[in-house]
């Protein structure tokens, strides 16, 4: 018998027993949720916190602008949506335009509006990256959810135009990337 092993003692009160095997084990769920939320925010504010404030990019210094983009690079394989060393110059250009206080969102639609996703395009990308990026996960929302259901309903129905309409599509897409890369 060692010192540090503990008797087990079975739980005998229905009170207590129900604290120990379900309040207890809901609550660490909680916390654990809790905590994995704020990390996802920690990292998401590291990410794409300089977005939320553009005119203030005019006053940082230019190393660590650099910094900030090329941490906002998303790649995959070899493919990459956004050009750091442009992104750095978008912002700052962009930044002259925008007023402080400016929310990521009006940021976009004054881009759109004015018609100038083509004049800064990395930064049209970034800021609809990180308008469109779910920033919490729904995970106990998600046996809740109807679109299990309305695909499938979708699959049901289709009819044989519609499937060959969305296969012409995917094949001109596909097409389309070829003959752009080329």
């Amino acid at each position: 018998h060692f010192d540090y092993e503990a008797r087990d003692n079975p739980i005998r009160d229905h009170k207590q027993q129900f604290k120990v095997e379900f309040f207890n084990q809901v609550l660490d769920g909680a916390i654990q949720s809790v905590e994995q939320l704020f990390m996802q925010l920690k990292e998401h504010s590291s990410i794409f916190g300089m977005l939320y404030d553009i005119p203030e990019l005019l006053v940082i210094p230019e190393e660590d602008l650099h910094q900030k983009c090329l941490a906002l690079v998303l790649t995959q394989d070899d493919m990459c949506d956004i050009d750091a060393s442009d992104l750095g110059d978008e912002l700052k250009a962009l930044s002259r335009y925008i007023s402080a206080g400016s929310t990521p969102k009006a940021v976009l639609e004054y881009t759109c509006t004015n018609k100038l996703t083509t004049l800064f395009p990395n930064a049209f990308v970034a800021l609809h990256i990180l308008l469109t990026l779910p920033v919490t996960v729904a995970s106990g929302e998600r046996s809740f959810s109807k679109l299990k259901l309305i695909k499938t309903h979708l699959r049901a129905t289709m009819t044989q135009e519609r499937l060959v309409g969305l296969a012409t599509i995917s094949i001109e897409h596909e097409l389309a990337q070829t003959v752009a890369v080329a």
